[in-house]
């Protein structure tokens, strides 16, 4: 079985390397965007083979959540629980070279040709997991359920419908849950100006969210209050935030262009800064070498960005 990204080619991870602000070009700038405040903080560094063979941020390619204290995160075929410095605790799933793959994604789901983790949530103790098939040109999407504690599946996987104006059509890149409101959101992969809400309780189809432009590549999202916070894997590498109330759509800032290479955006990830204030990240794959994301090669690695903000008004 080949290992492949979503759309490029997949591979992500290993040690991690912090680079401090001063090390980065534009590191203390603002990329547009109607705000201001958002600054680059730090980016910490995922290698796959350092030790060699590691692979350990693999398993961070796809997704990122958190509940205040600990990691959460996925790749295509699993999921990860990490401290809050982003050492390992746990995985459900693993891989070695050449291509052996020991998926997390449970054999009733599997047996569907559900092959694809994509960005993930977390809300009093539960793990959304995006859930796709390849195999299909992601016309299956679901969102299955796993605890926490221990990242096992509890038994629970509901499909995702997508607006009957483009029902299954790569909908599940990921999901977001919005408890207070009781719903959770999605979006078709390619450009549209709707989010599609569902029911939390079910994850059947409950709306759509106008948006005030159309935005496509959508990788990662999460709620916070009134927004929806988005990663898009476009030629910008773009992170939006969607006012849930109006559908109003700002460009918050751009992940720097590599220096070179190949890149992906992934997931996205926010919460509040120990000292006040907003952490937000994002997932980047890197494929320095333009290896076409050979998992062989020494230098393929998970950047995750940390940006922080004083007021998110």
């Amino acid at each position: 079985m080949l290992l492949r990204n979503r759309k490029t080619g997949l591979g992500h991870i290993a040690a991690t390397v912090v680079l401090c602000l001063l090390c980065l070009i534009s590191c203390g700038e603002d990329h547009g965007g109607s705000s201001s405040t958002w600054k680059l903080k730090e980016v910490h560094r995922f290698y796959f083979h350092q030790p060699p063979n590691s692979f350990t941020g693999l398993y961070r390619t796809q997704g990122i959540a958190t509940d205040g204290v600990q990691w959460f995160f996925s790749w295509s075929y699993g999921l990860e629980r990490a401290d809050n410095d982003f050492y390992s605790l746990q995985r459900n799933s693993s891989f070695s070279l050449p291509d052996r793959i020991c998926p997390g994604i449970p054999p009733e789901l599997w047996d569907q040709r559900l092959d694809h983790i994509g960005d993930i949530d977390y809300h009093d103790g539960i793990i959304y997991a995006s859930l796709d098939s390849k195999a299909d040109n992601y016309q299956n999407g679901h969102v299955a359920l796993y605890r926490s504690t221990d990242l096992t599946y509890i038994g629970t996987a509901h499909p995702l419908i997508g607006a009957p104006s483009n029902p299954r059509d790569d909908v599940a890149s990921w999901v977001a849950v919005d408890p207070a409101r009781g719903y959770g959101y999605g979006k078709e992969w390619k450009s549209g100006n709707t989010i599609n809400g569902y029911n939390l309780k079910n994850w059947s189809f409950s709306h759509t969210i106008a948006m005030t432009r159309p935005l496509g590549r959508i990788q990662g999202g999460k709620v916070r209050g009134n927004w929806l916070y988005m990663s898009s894997d476009n030629e910008t590498r773009s992170i939006y935030r969607l006012n849930l109330i109006d559908g109003a759509v700002e460009e918050l800032f751009q992940i720097p262009a590599p220096d070179k290479g190949d890149v992906e955006i992934e997931g996205i990830a926010l919460r509040d800064a120990l000292n006040g204030g907003v952490d937000l990240y994002v997932e980047a794959y890197a494929d320095p070498d333009s290896s076409g994301y050979d998992l062989s090669n020494p230098n393929l690695r998970l950047d995750l960005y940390h940006y922080w903000t004083p007021d998110e008004s």
